[in-house]
C-alpha cells in the first residue's frame, strides 16, 4: 500500500509565525466556540477561502447594466425551428425516462 492510505485524507502541517496577542485572541475565540485552536483556524480559513471564491465568481452589474440586461432578455428573439425541435425532443426524452 502507498504512503497515503486508501480512503483517508492526507494531512500536512502548516506553520506560521504570528504575534502573541493574535494567538491569544484566537485561543480565546476557539475556547468560546468549544474548539481547539487548530479546528478554529481551519474553520476560519476555510470560510474565508469560500468567500474569496464566491466573490471571484460573482458578477456585479451597475444599475444601468442591469436595466440593459433586463431589456435584452425581454426582447430576446423567438426560438428558431431547430431549437424548438431540440427542446421538444429533450422534453420527450425526459417524459420517457
Amino acid at each position: 500500500m502507498s504512503s497515503v492510505q486508501k480512503g483517508r485524507p492526507q494531512n500536512i502541517t502548516v506553520t506560521t509565525r504570528v504575534p502573541l496577542h493574535l494567538k491569544q485572541r484566537w485561543q480565546q475565540a476557539a475556547a468560546i466556540r468549544g474548539l481547539t485552536l487548530t479546528d478554529f483556524l481551519i474553520t476560519a480559513v476555510n470560510n474565508a477561502t469560500g468567500k474569496v471564491f464566491e466573490e471571484e465568481e460573482r458578477i456585479e452589474l451597475s444599475e444601468r447594466d442591469s436595466l440593459l440586461l433586463a431589456e435584452l432578455l425581454a426582447r430576446s428573439p423567438k426560438p428558431n425551428e431547430r431549437l424548438t425541435e431540440a427542446v421538444a425532443k429533450e422534453l420527450d426524452n425526459m417524459r420517457n425516462y
